[in-house]
């Protein structure tokens, strides 16, 4: 039987109402059965699963459904508007401002802001996409696992964005700004601990961002849309996020590389007036590229560390040398970034975030050499030392914000939430290990944990990482906690 393949794919399981109210058999022939034909009657079929694409499903009247229609990038686009329900541009804005941009500043606002847009009607289809994602990232998850309808809304916007951008995918749309709609929803996942998920994503989003290069003609950006300069930073700062995010997701998929190890190449060129803080003085810009400046840094030092623990060379004397001269640098950049921070939180400051995770695992590996030789010895006990300091430091910074006197949802970036993790990993560790010290490392875990649990009403990874801390504690040290 020679029937088209579209057609099948539309033909509906159930009779239409009409006759399955009338008990008559039903030919289930779109758009309209045979009896309703016949008697000239409007014919309606049952929606067994809402389209997340299809503006009836956000319709009192999403029970019946009309014939099915083309995707078009205009449909795409109303789609999403519908799904921003009452928010403004300007809303959408602000709340990028407020809540994403101090820690996180990839988009462009002057992007966001130029040409002003009134109404949705004069939006792109991706500066909408973008907004929905800035939507997606600034809703809080539901605040009990026992509220299935928030917990429900809360899933069913993340699943739409992510159908969102594989609609964008089958049209042929891409953009610059629909690349950092992939990012951000990289961002959620990583938020979130949505796992392999955030691993498969941002792979998606290197061969996204490089398809503008390879085929320029997908590009929907409007021709003179902005100054060549200006473009030129948003495609730092995209590629800039995006490095950010895979070394974040390296680390946590450890031991394996991420895509920017294996591009550097073809990237070093584009990024770095942004990656070189000799190259940023040297031009002196200011705007985007002068607040995106640091956290790459710090993420390309993390990533050092991270590859020099996880891929070493067969000299171990090479090894340490290098390790130590990243960690020096990683010092250097501590003190510049608290310098910058003056008076203000260090746990809001990304860069300082990534930098002292990276010494986190630069001093764990230096504590777990055998002291065999002398100057091994020398990096061990040097290594034991600044770890025991550093878990002090970390457990100092976040105290205040168990009590809740300091927390700022809007200002904490997600990132934080895996230096908590490694902390208090490595002092139940250590709690396990050492009975000398069993009460300040108990009271440290508390802190930690406490944190976890805290901030875990904004960022739903924390729940994972406190999952993964149960698995590695005995009975008796959670029993001392929770005693606590």
């Amino acid at each position: 039987m020679n029937m088209d393949i579209r057609h099948r794919r539309f033909v509906p399981r159930k009779a239409c109402t009409r006759c399955s109210s009338q008990k008559r058999r039903c030919d289930k022939v779109l758009p309209n059965c045979g009896n309703c034909s016949r008697l000239r009657q409007q014919c309606q079929y049952e929606l067994p699963e809402e389209s997340p694409l299809s503006p009836a499903s956000s319709s009192p009247t999403g029970s019946a459904i009309a014939p099915p229609q083309v995707l078009t990038p205009t449909r795409l686009k109303d789609s999403i508007v519908s799904r921003l329900g009452s928010s403004t541009p300007e809303d959408i804005v602000s709340i990028y401002s407020r809540a994403i941009e101090p820690w996180f500043p990839v988009v462009s606002i002057t992007k966001l802001h130029s040409p002003p847009l009134a109404t949705w009607e004069e939006a792109p289809l991706d500066i909408v996409c973008l907004c929905l994602l800035i939507k997606l990232i600034s809703t809080n998850p539901p605040s009990s696992s026992e509220n299935n309808t928030d917990a429900s809304d809360f899933q069913s916007l993340y699943l739409y964005t992510k159908t969102t951008l594989a609609s964008t995918e089958a049209l042929g749309v891409n953009s610059v700004l629909v690349v950092q709609c992939r990012v951000l929803v990289t961002l959620f996942e990583v938020s979130h601990g949505l796992y392999p998920a955030a691993y498969i994503s941002i792979g998606a989003t290197v061969r996204a961002m490089e398809a503008l290069q390879i085929y320029p003609d997908t590009d929907v950006s409007p021709p003179g849309s902005g100054h060549d300069r200006v473009k030129q930073e948003e495609m730092e700062s995209t590629w800039c996020g995006i490095q950010v995010l895979e070394r974040y997701v390296a680390i946590e998929s450890r031991p394996y590389q991420p895509l920017a190890g294996l591009r550097t190449e073809s990237r070093h060129s584009l990024t770095k007036p942004t990656m070189c803080m000799t190259e940023w003085r040297r031009t002196s810009q200011t705007g985007l590229m002068s607040t995106v400046a640091r956290f790459p840094e710090a993420s390309y030092l993390l990533d050092k560390v991270h590859t020099a623990l996880n891929s070493p060379t067969a000299e171990q004397a090479f090894n340490i040398e290098e390790i130590t001269l990243t960690v020096q640098t990683l010092s250097n950049l501590q003190t510049i970034l608290l310098d910058e921070t003056g008076d203000g939180i260090p746990l809001y400051t990304v860069g300082l975030t990534f930098s002292n995770t990276a010494l986190l695992l630069a001093f764990e590996s230096g504590s777990k050499m055998p002291p065999t030789a002398s100057s091994i010895e020398n990096v061990n006990q040097i290594a034991t030392e600044s770890l025991i300091s550093m878990l002090s430091s970390i457990t100092s910074a976040v105290e205040p914000f168990t009590a809740g006197t300091q927390l700022n949802f809007d200002l904490l970036p997600p990132f934080t939430l895996f230096l908590v993790y490694k902390a208090a990993s490595m002092v139940t560790e250590r709690l396990l290990m050492d009975s000398d010290s069993a009460e300040e490392n108990l009271k440290r875990l508390r802190v930690l944990r406490g944190f976890l649990q805290v901030v875990g009403k904004r960022w739903l990874g924390c729940k994972r990482y406190l999952d993964l801390l149960d698995e590695d504690t005995t009975p008796r040290i959670l029993k001392a906690i929770k005693q606590a």
